[in-house]
């Protein structure tokens, strides 16, 4: 039936609109609808940073969660610090992140971070199981093309009875880095420390 509905189109209709061009035009305008909904804008597509440990098997020194003093610092191997590498357009606002340290087999005292640039990590704390947790927020202005450094210390917990001398403990670190945009950045590494 549609075969002998447009089998003739009159001279109206082919300036004007028929079902026919209709239905084409409406084929044609979903694909580029999909698409144009599908790839946002360059801008709108977040931040263009990497974030990465420095120094990830670096010695290091770890200090007591109680306090230090002569003698109480132990050594170790982590990272020094972690960086932000910026290859996109300036990135200013505030990052926050959480930072896990778990133990890798059983362990008789845990490890935690002692400051990043300087500043403790807010609400910092140790389970029962030795796995530490605690987070931070900073203020960045990285221009294009820039990379900014944030030093980090370890401590290590300091626990009744202490471990034996000269025994070694290793953990794993996992920095979650929230950037301006809402966007995330996962660090992981390992640590070790020996008593």
């Amino acid at each position: 039936m549609s075969e002998v509905l447009n089998s003739k189109v009159t001279s109206i209709e082919e300036g004007g609109f028929s079902r026919r061009r209709v239905v084409k035009g409406v084929a044609w305008s979903v694909p580029v609808i999909v698409t144009a909904i599908a790839a946002p804008a360059a801008a709108a597509s977040g931040i263009s940073a990497t974030a990465a440990l420095v120094g990830p098997a670096s010695i290091i020194t770890y200090v007591s969660s109680a306090g230090t003093g002569s003698g109480t610092n132990r050594s170790g191997t982590g990272p020094t610090g972690f960086q932000i590498q910026n290859t996109g357009s300036a990135i200013n606002g505030s990052i926050s992140g959480t930072i896990n340290i778990t133990p890798a087999g059983t362990v008789d005292a845990g490890v935690g971070m002692q400051s990043i640039s300087q500043v403790p990590p807010t609400l910092p704390s140790y389970s029962a199981a030795h796995v530490y947790s605690g987070s931070f927020t900073s203020a960045v202005n990285i221009a294009s093309g820039q990379t900014a450094n944030f030093p980090v210390a370890f401590q290590y917990q300091s626990v009744n009875p202490a471990p034996k001398k000269g025994t070694q403990f290793s953990y794993t670190l996992t920095i979650t880095l929230r950037l301006p945009d809402g966007t995330d950045r996962v660090m992981t590494g390992a640590l070790t420390v020996t008593y």
